[in-house]
């Protein structure tokens, strides 16, 4: 059987045509799986336990990388939305692999981020509807994760990048969280600003000294 997804009639003809040819099927297979490959192994680790090389060699980072990042459908979060905090965390482990995935994944958190220096816990794309919420420890991922992908792949530049923040009501006192569609705001900021927001914002310490979450 032949399984597909396209915008037009006219290409759906065109992909049953080409892809219920074996010949041209085992040549995009083959394709494929060297895409794969050049993701897949670029890491190797040996350690004394098969079953962890087993899971760390190719298996975790395909999870990453087809589940996490592009599906959006791993055990409870399997709606497609992104998560600010989970898939930031997620592409800690593409570094070496797929920086351009890591890259991108942080380029897109900040731009979820409002103009306060809090951001959404959670979107749905295209539209960008999500959740704003009290949730703090979000906003320490996009500095964690930003220093260690520059420091990994020395790709200092991204700093630079120029990414809008979003806007909506600040939520009330009575109010925990707040569903609903942001506007882009007129407001930019290079990353490197939404990192010092997101600390701004983030940076309240309790009685012993240490951050709330």
């Amino acid at each position: 059987f032949a399984l597909g997804q396209t915008d037009t009639l006219e290409d759906v003809h065109r992909l049953i045509n080409e892809y219920t040819q074996a010949q041209l099927a085992n040549v995009a297979l083959a394709q494929i799986q060297q895409q794969w490959d050049q993701y897949l192994n670029v890491l190797h680790v040996t350690t004394p336990d098969a079953g962890i090389d087993l899971m760390l060699n190719r298996w975790l980072i395909y999870q990453v990388l087809a589940c996490r990042v592009w599906a959006r459908s791993a055990f409870y979060q399997s709606g497609g939305a992104y998560g600010f905090r989970d898939q930031l965390q997620d592409v800690m482990a593409l570094v070496y692999s797929a920086p351009a995935e890591a890259r991108t994944q942080i380029l897109r958190a900040a731009a979820r981020q409002f103009e306060e220096g809090d951001v959404q816990h959670w979107w749905h794309p295209p539209s960008g509807i999500g959740v704003r919420t009290r949730i703090t420890d979000d906003l320490y991922f996009l500095p964690l994760v930003v220093h260690h992908y520059v420091v990994t792949t020395g790709d200092a530049d991204l700093l630079d990048v120029v990414v809008p923040f979003i806007t909506s009501p600040i939520l009330t006192e009575e109010q925990e969280g707040d569903f609903d569609l942001p506007a882009v705001s007129a407001q930019t900021g290079a990353v490197y600003e939404h990192c010092v927001r997101a600390l701004k914002y983030g940076y309240r310490l309790g009685s012993h000294g240490l951050p709330l979450m």
